[in-house]
């Protein structure tokens, strides 16, 4: 027997009921035919587009996730968990965006909420142990959360942590993507833009990242407070490993390249990558 602790207290799982590889490559087969049932064969390219966006996203932070479990020497069952997560963080994307056109959660629905909807009347988890589809169904609640809840068990923390890191460093890398693609050409650019095209910042978001304070979303109104809001996830990472990342492939200084030339935006984002240097060079706990 393998003796595991969650929350102070004691309990046992045998060999067998650990999450097999097998289980998990059923998973990923379920997923590839399930969001086949979104896409349009009625040449719906905008849908199609925005799905296929989710799509390649989702297998991007599969691949991430393994990179940092790595990292973090996990074992291989508790690697196939995170990666399990990660598979299924965005599950409710599809059904949303097929519904509302829109994956802005605040006019739709909570796209976590959605999906551990169809996690449980899909009961694609139902073979796994109870604290092991716990420990799943949890992080996937919590990966778009503005923070985690205080007292949270050990291992829902540890994939709770990794899928919110994970998510936004593949966030990051779909943000250079479709910035650059935007600034080309605005006119041909075909995914949703939420947010208006404007030169301004809103002072309160300037104000929240010069001092180190996550940004609340309510507060978005411009494409520049999106971007300051992705620099702000800077000092909401939690594992050195995955900011290192995001420093080494340069998008915090690409997104400060696209940020209007202003003293206000230089104190804030100087404040960021001040923040960064120093955490950078610590040891992930």
């Amino acid at each position: 027997m393998v003796s595991r602790r969650r929350a102070g207290e004691e309990y046992y799982l045998s060999e067998q009921e650990f999450m097999e590889q097998k289980q998990f490559d059923d998973l990923v087969q379920w997923f590839g035919g399930y969001i086949q049932r979104y896409f349009s064969l009625d040449g719906d390219t905008y849908l199609n587009n925005n799905l296929h966006l989710k799509e390649c996203h989702t297998h991007r932070v599969c691949g991430e996730t393994r990179l940092l479990a790595k990292a973090l020497k996990l074992d291989a069952n508790d690697t196939r968990i995170a990666e399990t997560v990660a598979l299924l963080h965005d599950v409710g994307r599809f059904e949303q965006f097929k519904k509302y056109r829109t994956y802005k959660d605040s006019t739709s629905e909570d796209h976590s909420v959605i999906g551990l909807r169809i996690i449980r009347q899909e009961r694609i988890l139902e073979a796994l142990d109870a604290h092991e589809r716990h420990w799943i169904e949890r992080a996937v609640d919590y990966h778009n959360k503005m923070a985690l809840p205080a007292g949270l068990d050990e291992k829902t923390a540890l994939f709770s942590k990794i899928i919110r890191d994970t998510d936004k460093l593949d966030i990051y890398y779909i943000a250079m993507e479709n910035f650059r693609q935007y600034h080309e050409n605005p006119c041909t650019f075909q995914l949703e833009i939420e947010f208006p095209d404007e030169p301004c910042c809103s002072p309160e978001i300037l104000d929240a990242v010069e001092h180190g304070r996550l940004v609340d979303y309510r507060l978005l109104r411009t494409m520049n407070d999106v971007k300051l809001l992705e620099l702000d996830w800077a000092y909401d990472i939690y594992f050195g490993a995955t900011l290192r990342r995001i420093v080494e492939l340069g998008y915090l200084k690409q997104i400060i390249a696209w940020l209007p030339d202003t003293k206000e935006v230089k104190r804030a984002t100087q404040a960021v990558m001040r923040y960064v240097d120093n955490r950078i060079n610590q040891p992930d706990t």
